[in-house]
């Protein structure tokens, strides 16, 4: 009898440390950083005048974690000039995004209330392996 229980928490104790599969997340020694800069754009009466650019303050960047998330993970608010960081992230797959603000005239040229401005992603995305410290080119949004 003991024998046998012996045997059985042995086989548990194998099992359980084969079925351990790490996937993305935090947890691990990689990390992804870059930059964003915003290039607003000035409209008069509804039509473009010229832009303007600046570095990212307070741009939200979202981060998905492995291949087919399709809601974001987590985010973060870029420093003072821009930059911002993903720390402490395992092996595995990751897409990082931030959000352009498109302006559209609304069909009554004559009226701005009916101008909006609509959402479109910018997305990277990223293998990232073990240890890796990954830098993105600056990410261009528009406003």
């Amino acid at each position: 009898m003991k024998k046998l229980l012996q045997g059985l928490l042995l086989c548990f104790a194998i099992s359980s440390f084969s079925s351990c599969t790490k996937v993305e997340g935090e947890g691990g020694k990689s990390s992804i950083s870059g930059n964003i800069q915003v290039e607003e754009k000035l409209y008069v009466s509804s039509n473009y005048s010229s832009s303007v650019f600046y570095p990212g303050a307070m741009e939200d960047v979202f981060i998905i974690y492995g291949p087919d998330g399709t809601l974001y993970d987590d985010k973060m608010e870029c420093s003072f000039d821009g930059s911002f960081s993903f720390k402490y992230l395992r092996p595995g797959k990751y897409t990082i995004f931030g959000y352009n603000k498109i302006f559209n005239k609304g069909p009554n040229i004559a009226n701005n209330d009916d101008d909006y401005y609509e959402l479109e992603p910018v997305k990277f995305e990223i293998d990232l392996g073990k240890k890796e410290s990954y830098v993105l080119d600056t990410i261009h949004l528009i406003r």
